[in-house]
Parts: structure tokens; C-alpha cells; sequence
């Protein structure tokens, strides 16, 4: 970790499996896969023996109850900086959000398009919202449900400041219940991460 690019790091017990293991595994394969400038490792802690990597464990304070933890560097900061911790669930779509929003990269979360994310960075940093709200639209003409989701976030968010904070929250709650069906919540998933591209 020297800073010239965001790392994450996975703690977790030496021989890990499971979903949780599936996930990132998934995880670090679309990453791998992507043009993200995003190093992704593990770190394996032995609980017996010669219990290789207990002293890392022990300095960022994981306990072996708490495996896997997730601890992300943004690009600049050194090893001895404090790390941003993950405390989302443990499932590869939602550490791809993480990562994409934390360390201010691009992955290609499902439900993403590449030029009106980076239209949707350029409308919260300006005062023109007009202006890139007319790019947008010319791009989602030719596009998909989701191309027009980003215009009509764009649209609600120059209405209400307030817009984003409150969309994330009722997908998330839309989500969380069990109750809705497993198309809607894929739909709600990809919402949720169209809403990452605005967050700066």
C-alpha cells in the first residue's frame, strides 16, 4: 500500500469458503476484469500454529469473530493511514458499490452507463444542471430504462436537494423486504447503483 492507487483488502480466516467467500471471489474476478485501477488482496489469518498474519489482524483491531472485514486505502493514502472500513453486507454487487464509491472509480456496476456516469459526476459539481441534464437526455434518447433513470434522477435532485439521500433509502428499505419479488429487487439493485454515480 503505497498510495498510488485505492486497495482493498479482505481479512479473513486462513482457508476461508462460503457465500461470503463466493462473493468476493466474484468480486475481485469483475474487478480483475474491469479497467479499475483498484487492487483487490487477502489476507489470510492463521488461528492455530505459527498463526501467520495475527500482528495485521491485531494492529487495524479485527477480531477473528469479526471475519471477513473489508478495509479499503484510497489512492494517496499511505499504509499508516486510517482505512475506510466495509460494513454493508457481504455480497458482490454491494462491495462493488462500495468500492466504486469510496475510492472514486469505475467498475460497471449492473445498471450503469459509462458516459451518463460521468455526466451524472459533472451534474453535482456544477451550477449548470440545465446544461447536463439536456447531455443526458440526449444520451439516454437511444437508451434503456436505466439511461432514462439517470436523467430523471438528475431532474428530481435539481428539485430537491435532499433527492438522493431519500431514493437510496426507499430502494434500500424496498430491498430489505422480504415481501418483493427477486426481478424487483434486481431492478432496485441496479437504481441503487446509478445513484452511486452522483455521489462524489
Amino acid at each position: 500500500i503505497d498510495g498510488t492507487r485505492p486497495v482493498l483488502v479482505r481479512f479473513d480466516k486462513e482457508y476461508s469458503y462460503g457465500d461470503e467467500h463466493d462473493a468476493w471471489k466474484d468480486f475481485a474476478k469483475t474487478v480483475g476484469e474491469s479497467s479499475a485501477p483498484l487492487l483487490s488482496c487477502d489476507v489470510g489469518v492463521s488461528e492455530y500454529g505459527d498463526k501467520d498474519n495475527s500482528d495485521l489482524a491485531e494492529r487495524f483491531s479485527i477480531k477473528t469473530s469479526d471475519f471477513p472485514q473489508f478495509l479499503l486505502w484510497t489512492k494517496g493514502s499511505p499504509s499508516t493511514a486510517e482505512p475506510i472500513k466495509y460494513t454493508g453486507p457481504r455480497k458482490s454487487e454491494d462491495l462493488m458499490r462500495f468500492a466504486q464509491e469510496k475510492a472514486g472509480i469505475w467498475i460497471g456496476l449492473p445498471g450503469q452507463v459509462r458516459e451518463l456516469h460521468d455526466l451524472a459526476r459533472e451534474f453535482v459539481k456544477t451550477s449548470d444542471k440545465a446544461d447536463v441534464i439536456k447531455k443526458a437526455e440526449a444520451v439516454a434518447s437511444s437508451g434503456d430504462d436505466m439511461a432514462k433513470y439517470y436523467v430523471k434522477v438528475m431532474n428530481k435532485f435539481s428539485a430537491d436537494s435532499n433527492f438522493l439521500a431519500k431514493e437510496t433509502t426507499r430502494l434500500q428499505k424496498m430491498m430489505d423486504d422480504k415481501a418483493v419479488k427477486p426481478a424487483k429487487k434486481e431492478q432496485f439493485g441496479r437504481r441503487l447503483n446509478v445513484l452511486t454515480s452522483f455521489v462524489q
